[in-house]
């Protein structure tokens, strides 16, 4: 622990308040330079900026090249939807930018409550959560989005209506469904941190089985946009193999380790026995 005294309350508050506006200020100069940048950097250093595009102009083109179906066209309904989606793709650039600044400014916040064990297993775990995140968000660009778009744009050509779609809604699946997913593969950790504080035995994961897959089966089905059970399938499998993964990797570190509820049954009983031996009367 550190040896700094110890704050109050309203001081924490003040401290955590001025982290917040460090990384928010961070983001915002972030975000003004990302979409300031040229698609081509050579134009900054050959003062020629006849033709001039912004990056996430040229990023936009690159998705819609990699995700939109042939024949689809998309089309703006108000002024501001390409507005909108620009600034939504800066602000998330931004962010993923400022991760490594964010997380510092969270870690020198709670590091002075944690041990030195604490902070080796924080460190794992927010190298954890990044791995499995981006493991979705690659799966959901490649394989999850593309299916979905396919399944619905097949929908609109069999009802023999024109296939023009709103650009904001397009990016908006794009976004909540990178997003989504990401966090949708990290719940292996959550299950971990569960079972390290004894909420949860490795016993009970295995016995949960069945109600998990059809809980699971249930929430993919209401957050998919694909009416066919192909997007959800695609999202419940690898989320199933993760669980069995984890299963079997929790069942290998808590092998050798006693159940820390039943020590600290067995430890207090030892206590009440030894205080109520001191508190005989001596004969």
């Amino acid at each position: 622990m550190s040896e700094n005294p110890e704050l109050t309350i309203w001081e924490h508050f003040e401290e955590l308040s001025s982290r917040f506006r460090r990384i928010v200020m961070a983001i915002i100069v972030v975000m003004i330079i990302v979409m300031s940048l040229p698609s081509d950097p050579s134009t900054i250093f050959k003062l020629n900026f006849s033709d001039y595009q912004p990056f996430i102009s040229y990023l936009m083109e690159i998705i819609q090249e990699n995700l939109l179906p042939e024949g689809v066209t998309l089309i703006a309904f108000n002024w501001l939807d390409s507005f909108y989606i620009y600034m939504v793709i800066s602000f998330v650039i931004s962010c993923v930018i400022c991760l490594p600044y964010i997380a510092a400014q969270l870690y020198g916040f709670v590091s002075p409550a944690i041990y030195e064990e604490e902070r080796k297993t924080l460190f794992t775990f927010v190298f954890s959560f990044i791995i499995l995140f981006s493991l979705g968000v690659v799966y959901a660009y490649y394989v999850i989005i593309p299916a979905t778009f396919t399944i619905l744009y097949r929908f609109v050509n069999q009802a023999r209506v024109m296939p023009f779609y709103s650009v904001k809604d397009f990016f908006e699946v794009i976004t909540f469904g990178l997003f989504g997913t990401g966090l949708f593969y990290t719940f292996p950790l959550d299950i971990y941190l569960l079972v390290r504080i004894d909420l949860i035995r490795v016993e009970d994961l295995k016995k949960v089985r069945k109600e998990l897959l059809i809980g699971m089966l249930i929430i993919t089905a209401i957050l998919t946009p694909d009416p066919t059970p192909v997007s959800m399938l695609l999202m419940t499998i690898p989320f199933f193999i993760l669980y069995e993964l984890t299963i079997i990797i929790l069942g290998w570190i808590m092998k050798d380790k006693p159940d820390h509820v039943v020590e600290a049954g067995r430890q207090k009983s030892i206590e009440l026995i030894a205080k109520n031996q001191q508190s005989k009367p001596e004969e």
